[in-house]
């Protein structure tokens, strides 16, 4: 793989470290929970077509919790100031996986204006009675990997290989900052669904077939709600493609980031 540059962005008064690699176009790709700082193969063969940007988002890595962040509307005008501070003022191409596809798609609502195209990739943010989620805040590792992970052993590649004090009290910043966000309401906010209308960008949404912790309901849960959307499967795949299935999710999401004509109307799937 690639190695990405690391580089500090102010964000209006906020320190943002954010990775770099790739030419051409820029691509801002928000990580997951658990990513800041994951340079993934999948964020990687991505970069080969595009000049990838990887923020950590506010309190995740070496970033402090700020005492603003206290809703996703607080991110969406986090990403505005990350934005102007990386000077890209045009619409911009911006993906998202998980946690990452849920700050995405409420940027999208709030300011589609911004948005050139929106991948959403398992995303979080909704909420399917039906369907629920599992609880990552009360499950041990060793019972949530099954469920995020379609071949448990490619989780091996991005666990940390030293879990010394530091290691811990990283994965504890980064898990406060996800819990203060996600934590009540669960992993969702309730006010999106409505929101959703709005962002009126060309959407592809990619989902693990295999995701047992976001299941792909959600998928269709989500193009319901946007305006402009098609969703892709990928099969033998969990909750994350940038890990389990990196070549297949950089071949979708390149096509659809280098289409030229937007559809008419919803399709019913994309290949």
């Amino acid at each position: 793989m690639s190695t990405p540059q690391e580089r500090t962005v102010l964000a209006g008064d906020y320190r943002v470290r954010v990775f770099a690699a790739g030419q051409g176009e820029p691509l801002l790709f928000l990580h997951s929970a658990m990513g800041a700082g994951m340079w993934t193969e999948g964020i990687d063969r991505l970069s080969q077509h595009f000049h990838v940007l990887l923020p950590d988002h506010p309190g995740f890595g070496p970033s402090p919790l700020p005492d603003w962040l206290v809703g996703m509307d607080d991110m969406v005008f986090h990403y505005l100031d990350l934005l102007d501070g990386l000077g890209l003022h045009e619409p911009v191409r911006i993906a998202g996986v998980s946690f990452g596809g849920w700050i995405a798609a409420e940027f999208a609502a709030f300011h589609p204006e911004r948005v050139q195209k929106l991948v959403l990739i398992d995303a979080a943010g909704l909420r399917i009675p039906a369907v629920p989620i599992p609880d990552v805040f009360r499950l041990p590792p060793e019972a949530l990997l099954p469920l995020a992970f379609h071949d448990v052993s490619k989780a091996m590649a991005v666990m940390p290989k030293d879990l010394g004090p530091d290691t811990v009290v990283q994965m504890f910043h980064d898990r406060s900052a996800f819990a203060r966000l996600a934590w009540n309401p669960y992993l969702h906010d309730p006010k999106l669904p409505r929101r959703l209308r709005r962002a009126t960008v060309p959407t592809l949404i990619v989902w693990g077939n295999q995701d047992q912790l976001i299941p792909p309901a959600y998928a269709e849960e989500y193009k319901r709600l946007l305006p402009l959307a098609r969703i892709v499967y990928i099969d033998q795949c969990g909750h994350d493609p940038t890990i389990e299935q990196p070549d297949e999710l950089a071949r979708v999401m390149v096509e659809f980031l280098r289409e030229n004509k937007e559809p008419l109307c919803n399709p019913t799937s994309f290949t």
